[in-house]
């Protein structure tokens, strides 16, 4: 029962359905084509045995299409083709395949106004026991929607020509006395069984579509039919999964097509079979109803749940077998056979568009955009279809018995006028960034104001999901200042990171700086960088990358005058808390390896952000610094010596290339952090190493139990090596976490006698060692500070 308008509206487009997907015509006499290949002369019809061993001597095996692969395999297809430079065919009459192209356009639905033309592709000859196992033609035109295979007249048996499509096969025998002519579209699977006797010889024709794409015009009852149930979808809230509330009307209409399509091939002159009439009414229907359509392309996943309900099938019941399709695939192993599987309830499903045209569908562009399921409208559900790939997970306990399906599927797209620019916005953040700078130039700030707040709902999660924010920055930049509104500009910009910043940014930045004020910058770069996790696994720089890029990001705010002062300012600010968060995080880890390592990985950008402080005179900047390694010292030795060895080699010096001299600003506040980090480290080394009976280890902080304490107690005993503790489960994997989290020279084993278990820590002569590591560490470091602070002045007093 049909409740909702897009079910009803999905009903209406298809009750007028009158063509087919392939079409065989009428026979046609051995004297209507004359048949020609060097090397034979003329071929007499109906073919005799001799002519086609002869045609088989000159053919060679015949290659498929697999994605933009060109194979050859006896498996998939075992056939001979003729090379086509040897064919010449003429057909009587004077009219060639005139009559009968207009015959199969008529009967595939094509557009009245056009006209199909017919390519000579291949001479095929079959001998007994060759085939070519299900597959699609690819498109070799971009206006190519069919293929027609004329079957010579000849002596032989099996062969079969069958053509699968949504569900339903059909057979094509040829004949020994007449000319077989069938045309089918070119996405329909087909397969020609094997041959059991004789020769079977075909022509292969590619139908490629010409003229006006004008099609037979929908009745204007119809049109206003279909119109006001678009009307109504775009009018009704529509409920929310799982949920008694609803949502705010749909944004669009997504009606899924039945034939496969291409980028190159999907056009409105390029629809195929009830595509055809189906998208001229909605086409029709749109404009009447002030909704704009175009063309699309999708991406659909269903998840099944599902059963194995193979045996061993003969080939021959298989119609379903699909050993390749002639489809682009990044993986050959993608494609599974999935028609053993008995499909029970659809568990999960998901649709994204990937591309679109505009609306006279001219041209495209690639857009992800993800569809709800209250916006799909479709004749055929997917499952009917062939997917391109399939995936089945067996029963694994407490999941599993599931089938994966993808498919591909050509789509028109409707929308309210109104709505234009929200959905086009809402597939291409970039697009929507330059329409609104041409909105505020060209109709005001005001119309451009408005058609940003239909962005904020989902603004932020598309720009958190763009692949490339640093373009899409780039773009929303000067959108955001032709704005001329701080909050419209905000809500823009707050969706970024700091890291999707560059030096080509900055300018721009200043800019907004300059009209929005430092205040309004301030809480953008905070919302950037403090209201940003640091760890960005996938897509632009890591934030402690992005900090040593400090220097030139102030060096290009600068260039645009007082305003980037104030910018680079603000950023070293915001920066600066950043990073003395993530300091401050690296010296808390219990992992002595990893806290090391941390902080010296931090030494760069210490080093970036002091000589960026140092180039635009933040001379308060440096000592909030320089007073947080000082506080800190002994536990941000490696970071502190890492920036110090990270610094420009000129200090103190003539300055550096950005012209701020930055380096004799630096040379004071550097100094009197290396003469801290010298002091300490030379007071550490002046303490005497640890004594050979000494066995005290200083316990991890962060925890206060009992078990905790306990165990503090024997680590800090210098006398005592091992100790049993009897303990029950939960409390040994406790202690266990404590000694591995810190990394402690102490094993523990179990000894799985009585209850509870007996714990037995032992202390390792890695203590030793790793005292004696760090030692040596700390002279090559105090050395290193010496030489640097002989050749680069005193400390300030």
């Amino acid at each position: 029962m049909t409740t909702t308008a897009r079910e009803q509206l999905a009903d209406l487009l298809t009750a007028q359905d009158d063509v087919s997907a392939s079409v065989q015509l009428k026979a046609k006499a051995p004297a209507d084509v004359r048949l020609e290949v060097e090397g034979i002369g003329p071929v007499t019809l109906p073919v005799a045995s001799d002519q086609a061993r002869q045609l088989r001597h000159l053919g060679r095996r015949a290659p498929f299409g697999h994605g933009e692969k060109t194979l050859t395999d006896l498996a998939v297809r075992d056939t001979w083709e003729v090379p086509r430079e040897l064919v010449r065919v003429e057909w009587a009459g004077g009219q060639g395949l005139g009559p009968e192209l207009e015959a199969v356009r008529e009967e595939l639905g094509l557009p009245r106004n056009c006209r199909l033309t017919a390519d000579l592709h291949s001479l095929l000859v079959y001998e007994k026991g060759q085939f070519f196992l299900p597959h699609q033609d690819s498109e070799k035109d971009d206006a190519m929607v069919a293929t027609l295979v004329v079957t010579l007249p000849s002596a032989h048996t099996g062969g079969d020509l069958v053509v699968h499509h949504l569900g339903e096969t059909t057979t094509y025998r040829g004949s020994k006395t007449h000319l077989s002519l069938v045309a089918f579209y070119a996405d329909c699977r087909h397969e020609v069984r094997p041959v059991t006797s004789g020769h079977r010889i075909t022509l292969t024709y590619d139908l490629v579509l010409h003229g006006d794409p004008a099609d037979r015009a929908p009745d204007d009852v119809t049109v206003a039919e279909a119109a006001r149930r678009l009307r109504e979808h775009f009018a009704t809230r529509a409920p929310r999964p799982y949920r008694d509330t609803a949502d705010e009307p749909p944004d669009r209409l997504v009606f899924l097509l039945d034939h496969e399509y291409t980028e190159h091939g999907l056009g409105w002159s390029r629809l195929k079979g009830s595509d055809t009439h189906r998208a001229s009414l909605l086409r029709a229907a749109a404009g009447a109803a002030d909704c704009e359509a175009v063309l699309a392309l999708t991406e659909i996943k269903e998840t099944w749940d599902a059963s194995d309900s193979s045996e061993d099938d003969d080939y021959e019941d298989d119609d379903d077998y699909d050993y390749y399709a002639d489809e682009e695939e990044d993986d050959e192993d993608d494609e599974d056979d999935d028609s053993r599987y008995q499909l029970n309830d659809l568990i999960d499903s998901s649709i994204r568009l990937t591309w679109w045209t505009d609306p006279d569908g001219a041209s495209g562009e690639d857009i992800s955009l993800g569809v709800a399921d209250a916006e799909v409208c479709t004749a055929t559900p997917s499952q009917q279809l062939q997917p391109y790939s399939s995936e089945y997970e067996g029963y694994m306990g407490n999941y599993g018995n599931t089938l994966d399906r993808w498919y591909r599927r050509a789509a028109v797209l409707v929308w309210p006028q109104d709505r234009r620019f929200t959905n086009r916005a809402q597939a291409s953040p970039s697009w929507a960034s330059d329409d609104l700078s041409a909105q505020a130039r060209d109709q005001g700030p005001a119309a451009a104001q408005a058609a940003a707040a239909t962005m904020a709902p989902f603004w932020a999660a598309a720009v958190r999901t763009e692949q490339r924010p640093g373009p899409l920055l780039a773009k929303t930049l000067p959108a955001a200042l032709a704005l001329d509104d701080a909050d419209t500009a905000s809500m823009l910009l707050r969706p970024f990171a700091a890291e999707d910043l560059s030096a080509r940014h900055m300018a721009a930045l200043a800019e907004l700086t300059g009209r929005y004020g430092e205040r309004w910058t301030s809480e953008l770069l905070r919302a950037w960088l403090a209201d940003r996790p640091a760890y960005r696994p996938v897509k632009g720089p890591s934030r402690e990358h992005w900090l040593t890029m400090l220097p030139a990001l102030c060096d290009a705010a600068r260039a645009a005058g007082h305003p980037g002062t104030s910018t680079a300012h603000r950023l070293l600010e915001q920066a600066w808390d950043a990073l003395a968060a993530l300091i401050d995080s690296a010296a808390a880890s219990s992992s002595a390896t990893s806290r090391s390592r941390l902080l010296t990985d931090l030494g760069k950008p210490l080093a970036a952000l002091t000589t960026a402080a140092a180039g635009t005179d933040a001379t308060e900047l440096l000592e909030r610094i320089v007073g947080h390694c000082l506080q800190d010292g002994d536990e941000l030795t490696p970071c502190v010596v890492g920036a110090l060895r990270a610094l420009p080699e000129t200090l103190p010096g003539t300055g550096s290339s950005s012209g701020a001299q930055p380096d004799d600003a630096l040379a004071e506040p550097a100094a009197e952090l290396a003469a801290d980090q010298a002091a300490r480290l030379r007071a550490g080394l002046a303490r005497p190493a640890r004594a050979a009976d000494d066995w005290s280890i200083q316990a991890p902080g962060g925890c206060s139990c009992d078990l905790c304490r306990t165990l503090g107690s024997f680590l800090a005993d210098p006398a005592r090596r091992t100790f049993e503790w009897r303990l029950a489960t939960a409390g040994r994997s406790h202690v266990h976490a404590r000694i591995d989290g810190a990394e402690l020279p102490v094993t523990h084993q179990t000894r799985r006698q009585g209850s509870p278990y007996t714990l037995v820590l032992t202390k390792t002569a890695h203590l030793f060692r790793r005292e004696e590591q760090q030692r040596t560490q700390n002279r090559t470091d105090l050395d290193w500070l010496d030489r640097w602070l002989s050749s680069h002045g005193p400390t300030r007093s």
